[in-house]
């Protein structure tokens, strides 16, 4: 009996092959939906050349397209996967494979200086045909500028990167499986200690720790995060660590913590003799203290309503069945299996909704249940903290819609086969036969052709709708950090800063104004300015790290009046500079060059900074123009 393998199954083989033949580059391995249900797409920004990848791919095809005939043909491939512990052997439900290499911003860079030089200076954005060149010692054809730009940074730029890569980097031996997940950790028991411990599966995890124990500042001092899904703390980046770091880290932290007076574990291998440990720097101030003691009595064993800014609302102490579960939902709390209680979604790092609060307490109360209201607003989480967990879940988020879009490919893919399978046993415009033996049959087939085929259409809008939102879950920290949106943001933070000064000030902002003699609308407003001014500072560290990467942040110090500004796809020449502004000729963008002589209407428009992409001379226009002319 011939097996096949799903195409779910086979991408995931495909997955764990180009990691291994090319660690370090990141593959997007998508399953196609619908009547793509059994193709497979790869997208990858450098590294390797498409050949390269289609050595990898071409085991794994389980048919390919012959034009001549129309019709798809067996490849005979033979595919081993792991599914669930189990190996199974079988024919791949590939039909086709396609690769696609994108390139970053730095190649394409590259690859316009190179075309650039090649060219006098001349701008490839401007178009246009041109002929062919030698850039490097490579031919490139003639052909339209940006065709011989993409043609230099796939022929010259990429592959000397790719070849400086592979010199660089000593390939780590190929594991035998995949890396086991971390699980969630069970609940911390005080009296065991804290452990440490640095496997290449699993980099350096630090577990075991409490609230209040002193540990939370030691770990984050030395370059620790939380992880809330792991429930233990950890070094980014560590692991499969070659550089030895993680593991100096791993050693630092457990000293530090056995200096502070708690016990550890340390289940680490030793560093050579004479190895000195980095120090650990002095903890960064929080934004508040946290609290030596909670306020719930020891006795109490009802329903506690608790919000902190770090941990949001949560109701603690419901039982199955107790008639809390029903309330809970109705006023928008949701249940979640890792922390073992109910949440109010979106309600972290935020102030708590007292409304909601109490009216979820009487609602209990009136139902019988005894409830204790704990509100402490002054434990707070770190602006750069809650932004790490962000893009952690975020990650965590891309990850599982990828497998659920997977699944439910597969899943659709099965069907059709299933429903294709059952109809060749029919001949084609063979009627039912009334009356006959096979009628009985016959209808059943129809019915279950059916059934697959409707399945096989709903599954592949599943794995549609998921593979959408994993693509906007992969790409939430970098529209997050792109530097156009965060000066936006900072002028947005920067006015809020402004207005919560004049409030505590006793003036009116906002359209509104606080009554400052009170003392908890001070503690208030002066939280919302910490974490405000701390936001802004988050932002500027990530503005100073795009600038140290090279990305160039235009300001009013770098034009005057006369220059030529590149924004939209435009270049528009400058009529006054302002603070926040460029004034530039308005109305419609129909020409590439945009100026007093070019334009097509009287009243001006402004460009801000963060649209400005590119800066020109009015002597270097006006020869560029001369020239065209």
């Amino acid at each position: 009996m011939t097996h096949y393998i799903d195409t779910k199954h086979v991408s995931a083989e495909l997955r764990r092959r180009l990691r291994a033949e090319f660690p370090g580059v990141k593959f997007s391995v998508v399953t196609g939906t619908g009547t793509g249900s059994a193709w497979i797409r790869v997208n990858w920004t450098d590294g390797p050349d498409s050949e390269a990848v289609g050595r990898i791919t071409a085991p794994l095809h389980g048919a390919h397209w012959d034009g001549y005939n129309e019709t798809y043909v067996s490849t005979d491939n033979v595919l081993t996967v792991t599914v669930k512990g189990e190996q199974i052997t079988g024919k791949p439900l590939v039909d086709g494979i396609n690769t696609h290499r994108d390139f970053s911003d730095d190649v394409l860079a590259e690859a316009k200086a190179l075309w650039s030089a090649a060219f006098d200076g001349a701008d490839p954005d401007d178009g246009g045909m041109r002929g062919a060149v030698i850039v490097d010692g490579t031919l490139v054809p003639d052909s339209w500028a940006p065709n011989q730009v993409r043609f230099i940074a796939q022929q010259i730029v990429a592959p000397k990167r790719w070849k400086a890569a592979l010199a660089s980097v000593v390939k780590a031996p190929a594991k035998a499986a995949a890396k086991p997940r971390r699980k969630t950790a069970a609940p911390a028991d005080a009296s065991a200690g804290i452990t440490v411990t640095c496997a290449p599966e699993a980099g350096v995890t630090v577990t075991g720790t409490t609230f209040g124990d002193g540990a939370a500042p030691i770990l984050r001092a030395l370059g620790l995060d939380w992880s809330r899904k792991h429930a233990c703390w950890y070094v980014k980046g560590s692991r499969d660590d070659q550089t030895g770091a993680a593991l100096l880290t791993a050693h630092a932290a457990a000293e530090a913590l056995r200096a502070a007076g708690i016990t550890v574990t340390a289940d680490l291998p030793e560093l050579p003799a004479g190895t000195a440990l980095p120090a650990a720097p002095a903890p960064a101030p929080a934004l508040v203290e946290e609290p030596e003691e909670d306020d719930v009595p020891e006795d109490f064993a009802g329903i506690v309503l608790r919000h902190t800014r770090a941990g949001g609302t949560l109701a603690e102490g419901t039982a199955r069945g107790d008639g809390s579960a029903e309330i809970l939902k109705a006023r928008r709390f949701r249940w979640s299996r890792n922390l073992g209680c109910w949440y109010l979604p979106h309600s972290r790092d935020k102030a708590a909704d007292r409304f909601t609060i109490n009216a979820l307490s009487k609602a209990l109360e009136e139902a019988g249940h005894t409830v204790h209201i704990t509100v402490r607003d002054d434990i707070a989480r770190s602006f750069a903290e809650a932004e790490a967990d962000r893009e952690e879940r975020a990650a965590d988020r891309a990850e599982r819609f990828e497998d659920r879009a997977s699944r439910a490919a597969g899943a659709s893919s099965a069907a059709f086969a299933r429903a294709r399978q059952i109809g060749s046993g029919i001949p084609m415009g063979q009627p039912i036969l009334v009356g006959h033996h096979s009628e009985g049959r016959h209808r059943r087939d129809i019915a279950r052709i059916d059934s697959n085929m409707r399945k096989g259409f709903e599954q592949s809008g599943r794995a549609e709708r998921y593979a959408e939102r994993a693509e906007a879950a992969a790409s939430y920290e970098r529209h997050r950090k792109d530097p156009a949106r965060t000066l936006r943001r900072l002028k947005e933070l920067e006015a809020t800063l402004r207005g919560l000064e004049k409030l505590l000030a006793g003036e009116s902002a906002f359209g509104t104004s606080w009554d400052i003699s009170k003392p908890e609308n001070v503690a208030e407003l002066t939280r919302r300015h910490t974490e405000t001014a701390d936001e802004i500072a988050h932002w500027r560290q990530i503005i100073e790290q795009a600038e140290a990467d090279g990305i160039k942040l235009w300001t009013r110090a770098d034009f005057t009046k006369g220059d030529y500004a590149r924004a939209r796809g435009h270049w528009y020449e400058v009529l006054r500079v302002n603070g926040a502004s460029l004034t530039v000729p308005g109305g419609p963008d129909i020409q590439p060059v945009i100026n007093q002589n070019t334009r097509a209407y009287s009243w001006n428009d402004r460009i801000t900074y963060d649209d400005v992409t590119g800066r020109m001379s009015a002597e270097d226009m006006a020869a560029r123009l001369a020239a065209k002319d």
